[in-house]
């Protein structure tokens, strides 16, 4: 089974339009060395015209492209450090649930939450007791860190229902702020949840998985999903399976979970060749450089079919 533990769904007015020009700003900037010079305002709306999916369309046929069993998604609430997000986050989160609810055998769903919000354990207790919900998905860059005191009642939920925790780690383009993602704030979720699953998005990112697995080696409830790592893998595979091998080396690859982040990498890599990326690994790593099939069938989806108790 594979399983992608990192994905989206957008609909128009389901972000804040700072979010998809601030993608825009970083496309355009990675084409341009290409000699394709596009406005980061026509690109941006061209991402959110691209990524309408409300009913997880595309997805759900990308999935069965790159034999895809399932797919978690993941809301993110950047509705308070940007108002004016067209469509309320409580109904975002719905719309999420909604869809997991019309393809049980293919979506999860997980709750996106600010934990700055007033009303935030109410949101996720409705998310998780009425409309089912499967974990928690937090993206500091909004504005907090992940070991502030407005998270930990959130963490307590989390742990209490045994839900696991998905936290974004690593840079993000502005503007969003990369210094509230950084691997070190997760050290203090280790020591204050042992027993809470929280799974670093990214794995600290390109140039920050040194740190995680720094992090990992003593915190040995947090898990990482590689999700974003495609563009590694196109521009440099050989430290792409240099840094992979580190990793599970040093962390395990029992903690290693693949994920995507669709569809914000569909124009680096389609995810029918990111799932080929990783399965051609035991074959195609560069010499001195091995993983063998068990690791990448753990990778590819053992590992969060245990997580998430998928049958």
């Amino acid at each position: 089974m594979i399983i992608d533990m990192h994905t989206h769904i957008f609909g128009k007015g389901w972000l804040p339009r700072e979010f998809f020009y601030g993608i825009a700003r970083f496309i355009t900037y990675e084409f341009a060395k290409s000699g394709v010079v596009q406005s980061n305002e026509e690109v941006g709306d061209g991402l959110i015209d691209a990524s309408d999916d409300p009913q997880a369309e595309s997805l759900l046929a990308e999935m069965e492209e790159a034999g895809i069993e399932r797919s978690i998604l993941l809301p993110v609430d950047f509705e308070v450090a940007f108002p004016g997000q067209e469509l309320p986050m409580r109904e975002v989160n719905r719309l999420h649930a909604e869809l997991a609810r019309q393809h049980p055998q293919r979506l999860v769903a997980f709750a996106g939450i600010d934990p700055r919000r007033k009303n935030a354990l109410e949101m996720f207790t409705q998310c998780v007791q009425d409309w089912g919900m499967q974990g928690l998905k937090l993206h500091p860059t909004a504005g907090f860190y992940p070991n502030q005191k407005e998270v930990y009642p959130l963490l307590e939920k989390a742990c209490a229902w045994k839900l696991p925790v998905l936290i974004h780690s690593g840079s993000m383009m502005v503007p969003l702020r990369s210094k509230y993602s950084q691997v070190i704030h997760l050290d203090d979720l280790g020591v204050d949840f042992p027993d809470l699953t929280v799974i670093a998005a990214h794995c600290g990112g390109v140039f920050g998985y040194q740190q995680m697995i720094s992090v990992m080696a003593t915190k040995l409830n947090i898990m990482v999903d590689i999700s974003a790592w495609q563009l590694l893998a196109t521009k440099n595979y050989p430290f792409f399976c240099r840094a992979l091998r580190e990793v599970m080396d040093f962390a395990g690859s029992e903690r290693v979970l693949f994920g995507s982040d669709s569809p914000s990498f569909r124009s680096f890599m389609s995810n029918p060749d990111w799932v080929q990326t990783i399965n051609d690994l035991p074959r195609n790593a560069p010499e001195g450089i091995t993983f063998t099939e068990a690791e990448i069938a753990a990778v590819l989806g053992g590992n969060a079919q245990r997580v998430m108790k998928l049958q």
